[in-house]
């Protein structure tokens, strides 16, 4: 791969796979934080708190051994947080009996 397209790469990544794991991040915190918070503090603290894993993913994406390592460990925390919200998601529709 030339130097081009690594850091071509690492930069799509570090955006794309940073704001997916961000708003994936919010999402599962707005989901569990009303158990302990008012709903509205909940999403705001939610919200604030998502930040952090948005930029520790830019700072992984650079410092990874190579573009594709930083994008598969991305890929696969993104999609263990969504899929987190997803089962957070079905286990509340189980409990009420309709949507969030």
């Amino acid at each position: 791969m030339t130097r081009k397209t690594e850091i071509t790469l690492r930069v799509v990544t570090a955006v794309v796979g940073g704001y997916a794991l961000a708003a994936g991040t919010a999402a599962a915190l707005s989901l569990a934080l009303p158990a302990v918070q008012d709903r509205a503090e909940a999403v705001l603290t939610a919200t604030m708190a998502a930040l952090l894993p948005c930029v520790l993913t830019v700072v992984m994406v650079f410092a990874a051994a190579s573009a594709l390592r930083a994008l598969a460990w991305t890929a696969g925390l993104t999609t263990a947080v969504w899929a987190a919200v997803w089962a957070a998601v079905s286990l509340l529709k189980s409990m009420t009996g309709t949507g969030v």
